[in-house]
């Protein structure tokens, strides 16, 4: 993974036990800091199914990897004292991306983007969609919204026919968050229901955002959040049958 970040342009900053911690843009300027990593996240992504490929057909365990990225002003430089001194990165942006890593286990995604990073990326090269908005600062005056990058577009004036499906989809589900964010819940549930059982049917994938979104605004409807809700989902755990929310059954086809 670490010759990926190489090729794109990144430095690796340091190994935290599994986690490889890599900074685009910095010490050298690069303006398109942002599709580097991005295009680097999306890289490492494709090398791990492949790994994957190989084990399978040897009957070994697969791998999985989570990637959060994030841009932002940060300071960069040797840090340290005299006799032992590090290449580093402080900041408030610098923990954003662990934040972001970690919040895919919520959302059973591989990768996410912050909204600064979104808006850096050209619209016409990824397939992108909002996954959620959330409180990234504990206490912020307005959520953020966190994205996956579902695919990079080769030829944005001929997108593939996967690539416009992976779109029309992730078209759906934005309009099922605005929905679940303006309390219109059962709109939002049967539209979020939709993506996931087209995930299933299209791409043979389980779609757990679009089945935590669902479920959340099942919530919802029975629950109403209170006055000043800005769309995020504060309780310690996901709806389940306790709160009178069932469980989805998603066909897959494979």
């Amino acid at each position: 993974m670490s010759d990926v970040i190489d090729k794109f342009g990144g430095i690796v900053i340091e190994f935290i036990g599994d986690a490889i911690y890599a900074v685009f843009g910095a010490p050298v300027r690069n303006r398109e800091h942002a599709e580097a990593g991005v295009n680097a996240m999306l890289k490492m992504l494709k090398t791990v199914q492949r790994i994957n490929q190989w084990a399978k057909h040897r009957l070994l365990p697969e791998v999985s990897i989570r990637c959060g990225v994030h841009s932002g002003p940060v300071q960069v430089g040797n840090m340290g004292f005299h006799s032992r001194l590090k290449y580093g990165v402080m900041g408030s942006g610098a923990e954003i991306p662990s934040k972001l890593e970690e919040m895919n286990k919520t959302y059973g995604t591989h990768n996410l983007i912050s909204e600064s990073t979104f808006h850096k990326l050209p619209p016409d090269g990824y397939v992108m969609r909002p996954i959620d908005f959330v409180d990234m600062s504990h206490g912020a005056a307005d959520p953020e919204p966190v994205y996956e990058v579902m695919s990079q577009i080769a030829n944005s004036s001929s997108p593939s026919t996967r690539s416009s499906r992976r779109d029309t989809l992730a078209r759906k589900y934005e309009t099922a968050l605005d929905m679940y964010t303006e309390k219109r819940f059962a709109k939002a549930a049967a539209q979020f229901r939709e993506v996931s059982t087209s995930m299933g049917q299209t791409f043979g994938i389980y779609d757990k955002p679009s089945v935590l979104m669902r479920k959340r605004a099942a919530y919802y409807m029975q629950h109403p959040p209170p006055e000043g809700w800005k769309g995020v989902w504060t309780r310690t755990r996901e709806p389940d049958e306790t709160d009178g929310v069932e469980d989805e059954v998603v066909y897959v086809c494979v």
